[in-house]
């Protein structure tokens, strides 16, 4: 990946979810690599890099939890800009979330143009 390209690192075991994004993120320019679960993500993901790449998880994921996986990222990649989709039901993971300022949440379902927005928001910072 070039240094001006921008990639979204989806990790989300539902592949239409995966697919939908990387489909409408690409019009946008944003490269799209998906996971169907954290240790997938663990094993195949590239180094992140916080200026050219931001990371989207879902926060019920199978296996190692979505907020188990960002305490491991963020420990060795404090900058990573992280977006945790979660449910509506699930208010201290959203109170937890939003106490960290490089973790922003997008409750579930969610309108396409909000992602989309907060993904250019997050390009254009990096």
């Amino acid at each position: 990946m070039k240094k001006n390209e921008f990639a979204v690192h989806v990790v989300d075991p539902d592949q239409a979810i995966a697919e939908g994004l990387a489909t409408l993120l690409n019009t946008y320019g944003i490269q799209v690599c998906s996971y169907p679960d954290a240790e997938a993500f663990l094993f195949s993901a590239p180094p992140l890099d916080p200026e050219c790449c931001c990371l989207l998880v879902e926060a019920n994921l199978p296996g190692l939890s979505g907020p188990a996986l960002l305490q491991k990222i963020l420990s060795e990649c404090p900058d990573l800009h992280v977006l945790l989709l979660v449910s509506t039901s699930v208010p201290d993971l959203i109170k937890v979330a939003r106490a960290n300022n490089r973790i922003g949440v997008i409750e579930k379902p969610f309108v396409d143009g909000v992602l989309v927005d907060r993904l250019l928001r997050l390009r254009e910072c990096a």
